[in-house]
């Protein structure tokens, strides 16, 4: 299943991605008398993937109607409980910035909730920083609470995949590697979405591509078996000894950073799930 939080006249709502085109889920509640929602973050956390599939499954031809307009896409869902970085998982990005890869466990950092943004949103560039860059990276969403989770049963708790764009004010960590927390918390600095899918749509996990486009120019493009720690063993170390919620996402790391300015046109693209795209400028005030 393929899931995305559309903009609508009326507010948000859930879209669902089916084979008669996209429809949402408070039209699929109309017709099938159900009352799965209202938002992405209640799917998750009520459990509800599975038995809205068969809901929407089992409806009567023509089912529901499809939208006839452009999606207007809105974030995922806006307060994610807990939003996880990992740093430097591709030897390629640890280039980038001229550091070392670590190998006893991955960098990471944990980033606020006003960071998250969606689709077609503005990346704002903040004027405390001359080198901002983006990342494209795998987003892991967690589906069932959980604490101390084996790698081999990291399938069980995880509710999908999405895409990621994360951004950092490079120049920031270049002064010195503990300032990361303050790099990544800046407000639109992490894009989320646009779609979110089930791990029935990823027949081979590891065989999914991940790049970074910097108008229109492949910046940097690798698979998620090119990772040092896999999205499993992720789940595992970041459960550890610590609690994730329904809701959490954990982005995975980036094969390579692009350097972003006023105007430009960033894309996250992960094969299988989806291409996420926001624009680029400077905060009001920035005087550039």
């Amino acid at each position: 299943m393929r899931l995305c939080t559309l903009r609508t006249a009326t507010g948000e709502d859930v879209g669902l991605s089916t084979a008669g085109g996209l429809v949402t889920l408070s039209l699929v509640n109309a017709i099938a008398g159900t009352d799965y929602g209202p938002t992405m973050l209640d799917i998750i956390q009520k459990g509800q993937a599975a038995a809205l599939a068969a809901s929407v499954a089992s409806l009567p031809d023509p089912g529901v109607p499809a939208l006839r307009d452009e999606p207007d896409f809105g974030p995922l869902y806006r307060c994610p409980p807990k939003l996880w970085g990992v740093g430097l998982n591709y030897v390629r990005h640890a280039d980038d910035l001229g550091v070392r890869q670590p190998t006893d466990a991955p960098g990471s950092y944990l980033r606020p909730a006003s960071t998250v943004i969606g689709c077609g949103d503005d990346i704002v560039l903040p004027v405390q920083s001359e080198r901002i860059t983006a990342e494209a990276e795998l987003g892991v969403v967690i589906g069932t609470t959980c604490r101390d989770v084996s790698p081999e049963d990291a399938p069980s708790v995880i509710f999908g995949y999405t895409t990621v764009l994360d951004m950092t004010a490079e120049d920031v960590i270049r002064v010195n590697p503990r300032h990361i927390p303050w790099a990544k918390a800046f407000d639109t600095f992490c894009s989320l979405g646009p779609w979110i899918v089930t791990p029935d749509e990823i027949p081979d996990l590891s065989a999914v591509r991940i790049s970074t486009v910097v108008n229109g120019e492949t910046i940097a493009s690798n698979q998620v078996s090119a990772m040092m720690y896999a999205p499993h063993w992720q789940v595992g170390y970041f459960s550890g000894g610590m609690v994730l919620e329904a809701g959490s996402v954990i982005a995975t790391g980036t094969p390579g950073a692009g350097v972003i300015h006023d105007g430009d046109t960033v894309e996250a693209r992960v094969e299988g799930v989806g291409t996420l795209r926001n624009t680029v400028r400077n905060a009001p005030s920035a005087g550039r």
